[in-house]
């Protein structure tokens, strides 16, 4: 037993010196690739794609925008070519009456940039169909506690696509002002439990007094945008946040990247893939003014 002791003395001591030993990790620089986020809605605006570049890891600053890049977009009928904002590098406009019609495929290409900087252009791809859009007919929000904390729930009125799989996507507005205003906010969601079902007040998403604009108010008007969404861009979303909150060591699976449907079409033998989502989608709207 005693001998037992000190074998089990001299291992805690071993544990203890290891774990109060600095690591000196240096990484190489990486080339840098295309990252392209942007979308097209049924929304009758000037719709955006940005460009930028990955930078290394341990860099403390901002992605590099791409700058004189050819950005076309087409829905198989016509093809446009998107303008760079003057006052912004690396935003791509349509003009401001486009708009996405349903069930149509959109197709963004990208040329003339040269993001490895080898001194060939590369050219790149993605496709996004434009899914149903979600018959919305209103809402309603109802103070609630959970756990103690005040909380304002969205219930949501209307129809599930008959004979139709449908994935959705959901936001929050107050005043007018997106609450939901980043990826791991959004409320995506398919429809296994709500399949050719009518929503009939279906709390779909919450707002919380946890953040401060998020705190309802009487008079203020609450807004809900409804998306009809494709599958792959639904597990774009949930892939980039489950990367936002951290993996369970014990219970996740193995890392991977991101998916993304941004490809590159030209040299081939380039060593660094694209990354980011070109998004198309549907959008249903309904507002009601909050009253305690």
């Amino acid at each position: 037993m005693r001998l037992n002791y000190y074998i089990s003395a001299i291992i805690a001591s071993l544990v203890l010196v290891a774990c109060t030993t600095d690591i000196d990790i240096k990484l190489d620089g990486v080339t840098p690739s295309l990252v392209v986020d942007g979308c097209v809605t049924t929304d009758t605006v000037a719709h955006t794609v940005y460009l930028k570049k990955t930078s290394d890891y341990f860099s403390n600053k901002a992605a590099s925008s791409v700058s004189g890049a050819t950005v076309t977009l087409s829905d198989g009928n016509t093809t446009i070519t998107l303008t760079e904002d003057p006052s912004v590098k690396g935003a791509y406009k349509t003009p401001s009456n486009y708009y996405g019609v349903v069930n149509r495929t959109y197709t963004l290409t990208i040329t003339n940039v040269d993001i490895d900087g080898d001194g060939v252009k590369e050219a790149y791809k993605a496709d996004c169909q434009i899914a149903s859009r979600p018959l919305l007919e209103k809402i309603s929000v109802e103070k609630t506690q959970i756990f103690n904390k005040d909380m304002w729930a969205v219930k949501v009125w209307g129809q599930d696509h008959i004979n139709e799989k449908n994935y959705y996507m959901g936001r929050t507005y107050k005043n007018n002002v997106c609450v939901s205003d980043s990826i791991q906010e959004w409320g995506v969601t398919n429809d296994e439990f709500v399949k050719d079902i009518y929503l009939n007040g279906t709390t779909y998403m919450y707002f919380s007094s946890d953040k401060k604009d998020e705190i309802l108010h009487n008079n203020d008007r609450i807004g809900f945008e409804f998306s009809g969404i494709t599958e792959d861009y639904k597990r774009f979303i949930d892939e980039a946040t489950a990367e936002f909150w951290g993996r369970n060591p014990l219970f996740g699976g193995q890392p991977s990247n991101i998916r993304t449907n941004i490809r590159l079409i030209s040299p081939s033998g380039v060593s660094t893939s694209p990354r980011g989502y070109f998004a198309a989608y549907s959008i249903a709207r309904a507002s009601v003014v909050y009253k305690e």
